[in-house]
């Protein structure tokens, strides 16, 4: 496809969509200061658009810096632009007086109605970008090719593993308590990097659990081929959680935080748990008791998911195949 593809994180989504659309790709990420490093990437596309000159473009949101960069240049260059927004609306914080949240919307703001398509990951997301000005397209993430994950088999035993990114939405405190309600006999493990994770619930933690830490891709993939449980957690509404297209990739039963969107998406194969300590513990024991007739319906269910999400993507193909054909100067 004749256009260009910039994301300032490095995302799986993002990697497999471009790879679909046949699109390059440009992640950049840098570990300077925030501040820094978005006056740095901001100059660096800038110059790279400027340039280059693509007919689309398509940004990744996360950063809602990059959306809202590239639709202000967007009637200088003159290009159809594209927004895949994932759920990155934030929107258990409107209303916050923090100025972190307020530029966060106010951008959110400035760059929805500008962008010619924004794609997000459910129906409610769709509305909301309708009210406030934007055209939308739904397409949830594409369940993952988890090869060695296949490979590694396994799964009858009592291994759990969280597929966690230690984000503040997710209840990582009240996991571990879950964890100690457990026994000994199950064990569990946290994936993520432990840099972003309180020091004081990582000490908490009883024996039979284990932070991995961030994993490389085969040896994360290897774990989740070798669990028989993986658990995907959210306080945050109307997201739906990389760790369950990770579990249904893998094959694995999935305990499940009973948020609507969550549930309507991944509605089969599931134990829905609250997001408390007691909640969890009694999921986690259901879904090990049940984990063969768990397993035989989140296959079934990656078969319908992947069928749906083919026709989506044809949707997207010809509404790309439009804003290539338009006149954007």
């Amino acid at each position: 496809m004749d256009g260009l593809w910039i994301a300032w994180e490095r995302q799986r989504r993002t990697t497999e969509l471009a790879a679909d659309l046949r699109i390059e790709l440009r992640q950049w990420t840098s570990r300077v200061p925030y501040l820094l490093r978005v006056a740095w990437l901001a100059l660096r596309t800038t110059a790279l658009l400027a340039v280059r000159r693509p007919r689309l473009l398509i940004v990744q949101n996360p950063s809602v810096v990059l959306a809202a960069l590239a639709a202000w240049l967007k009637p200088l260059l003159g290009y159809g632009l594209v927004v895949d927004r994932h759920s990155n609306f934030k929107l258990e914080t409107v209303g916050f007086r923090s100025p972190r949240y307020r530029i966060f919307h106010a951008l959110s703001r400035y760059s929805v109605p500008r962008a010619d398509l924004t794609v997000v990951t459910n129906e409610h997301l769709r509305r909301l970008v309708q009210g406030m000005g934007g055209r939308a397209l739904v397409l949830p993430d594409k369940i993952p090719d988890l090869p060695m994950a296949a490979r590694a088999g396994g799964g009858d035993g009592e291994s759990v593993v969280f597929v966690a990114s230690h984000s503040s939405d997710e209840p990582i405190a009240e996991f571990v308590a879950a964890v100690r309600m457990l026994g000994p006999d199950v064990r569990v493990y946290v994936t993520g990097d432990t840099g972003r994770l309180d020091r004081a619930v990582m000490e908490s933690a009883p024996s039979n659990l284990r932070f991995t830490g961030f994993l490389p891709e085969r040896e994360f993939q290897e774990l989740l081929g070798s669990c028989a449980v993986v658990v995907a957690l959210t306080t945050a509404p109307h997201t739906l959680l990389c760790g369950a297209y990770e579990a249904v990739a893998a094959g694995k039963p999935l305990v499940l935080s009973a948020q609507e969107d969550l549930l309507d998406y991944f509605s089969r194969g599931v134990v829905p748990t609250g997001n408390d300590a007691r909640s969890m513990a009694v999921a986690i024991r259901k879904a090990l008791t049940e984990k063969t007739r768990l397993r035989g319906e989140i296959m079934a269910l990656k078969a319908e998911l992947n069928h749906s999400w083919a026709q989506r993507m044809d949707n997207l193909r010809s509404e790309l195949a439009m804003l290539t054909g338009m006149d954007h100067s």
